[in-house]
């Protein structure tokens, strides 16, 4: 099925893609690794966690996280109906949230490889998980 391989190859590309600009992120100098700004701050550079708090100070940086986590929410509900552990809801629930979208393809990967190779995209994606 055509429709089913594009869509493994485009969330293979998305877990691709967000390893690389996170490792690019992690690694890339920027003013925060600069050693005026060591000597201005005290501090050698940002880690994850100062990093989120600097980009949550900025008006369009906190819009962002906003946008991203509700549109992770709103892909959690859509795996609660479709899971019917609790167990794996809230297991889906943290990963979403710590994750993003490493998640997200992680999901449909999952569901895209789980399910028999002739199977339809709305049995794949919308048929609810027998109890």
């Amino acid at each position: 099925m055509k429709t089913r391989n594009a869509l493994i190859g485009y969330f293979i590309l998305v877990l691709v893609a967000m390893t690389w600009v996170s490792w690019y992120a992690c690694t890339a100098p920027t003013i925060t690794s600069l050693a005026q700004y060591a000597a201005i701050t005290g501090k050698e550079g940002l880690n994850v966690v100062d990093g989120y708090v600097t980009v949550c100070s900025e008006p369009w940086g906190l819009a962002t996280m906003f946008d991203a986590y509700f549109g992770f929410l709103a892909f959690w509900i859509f795996v609660a109906w479709r899971e019917r552990s609790g167990l794996s809801r809230g297991l889906w629930l943290v990963a979403l949230m710590a994750l993003g979208n490493f998640a997200i393809a992680g999901y449909a990967l999952a569901c895209l490889f789980t399910a028999p190779a002739d199977a339809s995209l709305e049995t794949i994606f919308f048929t609810r998980k027998q109890a």
